[in-house]
């Protein structure tokens, strides 16, 4: 037996001689870390491909830990399924075993329901005819799930093998056991030996990416593409496939894999810089960076065509175990028309259907510019000529006719100034041969986990991260136009003309990751308005970190009293910031009486910041807006928060709460921590389970209505995570 340390919260562990090789901890991207250690590796043989790898994975018993999701599956399933060959007919892999998850009954019943969605999207013809479908297009799009899926829609248990496990020892294989010692704790023995697994994370430690990756400064366009991925779900070299599309110095992504808050984050931005996310698919390789989205201090305009967007409901609700309903909590959707230009406001875009296992786009970009259009294709995931021949047939329910073929590569080889095209192979992805003759006017070639070949080479490029392809350059400074918007919004009684003063006083400057932008206890002379990037803020008296992103300000509150700052600020990205004086912002302020109401609210946005529900992530605008809404209820001893699982939340001032599940203790909350809010996410809100004010002294809360918490996706985001660690608690 043996126990391996594979990377943050991953740990494998083999017994050869009883065929166990387990995945402990499925955190995104695993399949790249057991790679990087040489755990998985091909194996040579002349009659087929075959890799090595795990055949079980030991979820983790809670489904986010700091801030992240724990468990994500779908591929190392796929990678067991087609790398190892299970799923395979007749490959030497295949020895009549399904891949087997293990772990807790939530965690095993989330993941099979996330990972049939990633296989199939919607699974029947009704969820396609809800979706949107017309009748004509029902037909042709079902034809293809069946010749992509062997003519068989799978129930997630016939999918995969699964092991509940809870307070009894559970054998694994014989003479094989394991058992479940406390949260996330395991002890698994096997010939007189034992192995402990625990898959907890310590305060703050996070999931790390497989690569690494160089700065890069991202400069705001007219209209621009930014490379920031051209791998698949299997290249640990490379971040997958995926492009930032800059317009009027906006953020736009197209399609989020593992890890793209490590790619934004090198590219000198954060989640709170995104304007819009383009979705062609719900594969983990372009869905699964959506998890960081949700935890932005705005809702993230979420754009696709119906039937992926239906997708991308039913499979992130799954990962969840939440309703439908709460995709609209956290993002604001936009449904595009497929096969039609659908312009936002000015940015012209046309989904177009690719065919493949799952719903699927690809998408056309135009922008006018001063010679014409300029346009952009990205091309995820698309299929090769010699796949969808072979699913042309005279039956109109046995294939696709020869008009859909063709339509489909009418649409592949439209022209565009840039074209990113996935050239993956195999039965699902394309082939760089089937577009030799494309005649766009630059060929980039993607989706892939090895280099060009020659052949290859002679039809396209490829890019490195970071590259920028300008289509239309701008004469015009979208950084002082964003610092402009950060602004109103902060101060919207006040006027342009005063707003444009303060900008015009203020100087634009920019810090490398790790430098350090302010000490503690500095009296600061200038504020800085934070554009882009993001900021750690360290205040050792209390234990306190929180990152801060765009819209946030350092040395604002502690100039409004003429006090050194309390704490450290230090660049933990690519930071550009907006630098005024603080007699010239106190000028302003004066101006307009607003500095008494920022005095006012000064404390309470202090207390706020202290806790882990306000702290990181939460624009200044956000903050005042809290703290203005924010009321204050006192308790006595013994008296119990009205409402149980409340719908308000109570954030602790001064006292302690005892948590309480049928009259049993099972918890506590002291200084900063929150009790409600369930409403954001109703999980478990049916749970017989109270909070009473302990000790013998009153309790002090502020109190804030859902009302204003329901448009902050990054606080409802913290709030599923308490409220999860309590569901497995209970």
């Amino acid at each position: 037996m043996n126990l391996v340390k594979v990377t943050t919260g991953l740990y494998w562990l083999e017994i050869p001689e009883k065929d166990l090789y387990l995945m402990c901890g499925c955190p995104m991207d695993s399949i790249k870390h057991l790679e990087n250690k040489n755990i998985i590796h091909r194996v040579d043989r002349d009659d087929c491909y075959m890799e090595t790898g795990p055949n079980a994975i030991l979820l983790s018993d809670l489904a986010v830990q700091n801030g992240y999701f724990c468990n994500l599956a779908e591929f190392p399933i796929l990678h067991m399924m087609y790398k190892q060959g299970m799923a395979l007919p007749g490959h030497p892999g295949n020895k009549g075993q399904s891949p087997w998850l293990i772990g807790t009954e939530d965690q095993v019943e989330s993941q099979k329901n996330y990972i049939f969605r990633g296989n199939y999207g919607l699974a029947s013809r009704d969820e396609l005819r809800d979706s949107g479908c017309t009748e004509d297009e029902l037909d042709v799009m079902w034809n293809l799930k069946m010749k992509f899926n062997f003519n068989t829609i799978l129930e997630p248990s016939e999918l995969i093998d699964t092991t509940v496990i809870d307070k009894e020892e559970v054998e694994l294989r014989p003479d094989v056991y394991l058992k479940r010692t406390g949260l996330n704790c395991y002890t698994l023995r096997y010939n007189g030996e034992t192995a402990e697994i625990d898959l907890n994370l310590k305060p703050e430690e996070l999931y790390e990416p497989p690569y690494t990756l160089d700065s890069r400064k991202l400069d705001r366009e007219y209209f621009s593409i930014i490379h920031v991925g051209e791998g698949n779900g299997w290249d640990n070299n490379r971040p997958c496939m995926g492009s930032i599309l800059c317009y009027q110095g906006k953020i736009y992504l197209i399609d989020a894999g593992p890890n793209i808050e490590y790619s934004l984050n090198a590219m000198g931005l954060s989640v709170n810089n995104v304007e819009g996310i383009f979705h062609t698919h719900i594969h983990d390789d372009h869905f699964a960076g959506l998890t960081y989205l949700i935890m932005a201090d705005h809702k993230i305009k979420y754009y696709a065509t119906s039937s992926v967007m239906a997708t991308a409901k039913k499979k992130l609700s799954a990962l969840m175990g939440q309703d439908e309903s709460m995709f609209d909590n956290v993002f604001h959707p936009v449904e595009l028309n497929c096969g039609s230009w659908n312009d936002i406001a000015g940015l012209e875009v046309r989904p177009l259907f690719s065919p493949h296992p799952v719903e699927t786009s690809v998408f056309y970009f135009r922008v006018m510019g001063a010679d014409g259009y300029k346009s952009y294709a990205h091309l995820a995931d698309v299929i090769s000529d010699r796949v969808l021949k072979n699913y042309i047939s005279e039956k109109p329910d046995q294939g696709i006719s020869k008009e859909f073929y063709d339509k489909v590569w009418q649409d592949y080889r439209e022209y565009a100034d840039i074209k990113k095209i996935d050239v993956g192979g195999g039965l699902i992805h394309g082939d760089a041969a089937d577009f030799k003759d494309d005649p766009s006017e630059l060929v980039i070639l993607s989706h892939l986990d090895r280099a060009l070949v020659n052949e290859e080479k002679e039809i396209g490029s490829n890019v490195e991260f970071g590259t920028q392809h300008v289509l239309i350059s701008s004469n015009q400074n979208y950084s002082m136009i964003q610092a402009s918007s950060i602004l109103s919004s902060y101060f919207p009684e006040t006027s342009e003309s005063d707003q444009q003063m303060l900008l015009n006083g203020g100087t634009l400057r920019e810090f490398t990751a790790g430098t350090i932008i302010a000490k503690d206890s500095t009296k600061m002379d200038h504020v800085f308005l934070i554009l882009s990037g993001k900021v750690d803020y360290i205040f050792s008296e209390t234990g306190t970190y929180h990152e801060m992103t765009a819209g946030s300000t350092v040395g604002l509150m502690n100039g409004l009293w003429d006090e050194p700052i309390r704490g450290t600020y230090r660049a933990s990205a690519h930071v550009e910031a907006l630098v005024i004086t603080k007699e010239v912002f106190l000028r302003f302020l004066n101006k307009y009486n607003e500095l008494e109401n920022l005095k006012k609210a000064s404390r309470r946005i202090f207390d706020l910041r202290c806790s882990h529900l306000f702290g990181s992530r939460i624009s200044n605008t956000n903050l005042v807006k809290l703290a203005q809404r924010a009321g204050t209820v006192n308790f006595l001893p013994g008296d119990v928060i009205p409402g149980g699982w409340s719908r308000d939340l109570y954030l602790i001032k001064k006292g302690e709460l005892e948590i309480r599940m049928k009259g049993k203790t099972i918890g506590s909350l002291g200084k900063w921590d929150s009790w409600g809010g369930y409403p954001v996410y109703p999980i478990w809100k049916d749970l017989d389970i109270e909070a009473v004010v302990s000790g013998n002294r009153a309790a002090e809360f502020y109190r804030i209505s859902y009302e204003v918490l329901k448009d902050i996706p990054v606080v409802q985001w913290k709030l599923y995570q308490l409220w999860s660690c309590w569901g497995a608690r209970c």
